[in-house]
């Protein structure tokens, strides 16, 4: 096994590798060496960025500074009009503060 080198990543290049680590279906282990960085430094970041979502306070209103673009209903997918014969689907909503959305149709 290859010696892995120290490299400085911002939070938000942290936080990028947090969530793609999630998405990949790998342990953090499995990710890790594909990627090349230690598993003790993600685990360390995924605790950070998780206790930082914890104790910002939710808000329901969006930013002054998002964009028209952002807001707009473009990206709204109605999961009413896939009916019945649809395949199956799932949606996970992280919403921060440790709250995870999770729907799955009955």
């Amino acid at each position: 096994m290859e010696k892995i080198g120290r490299q400085r990543r911002s939070e938000s290049a942290w936080r990028e590798i947090v969530e793609r680590q999630g998405q990949s279906g790998l342990t953090v282990l499995e990710f890790c060496e594909r990627e090349g960085i230690k598993a003790a430094s993600l685990y360390g970041w995924r605790s950070r960025l998780r206790e930082e979502a914890q104790s910002q306070p939710v808000s329901g209103t969006v930013p002054k500074t998002a964009k028209r673009s952002e807001t707009s209903s473009s990206g709204f997918i109605d999961l009413g009009s896939l009916g019945a014969g649809a395949s199956r689907f799932e949606v996970r909503l992280e919403l921060g503060g440790g709250v995870l959305l999770h729907l799955v149709p009955g």
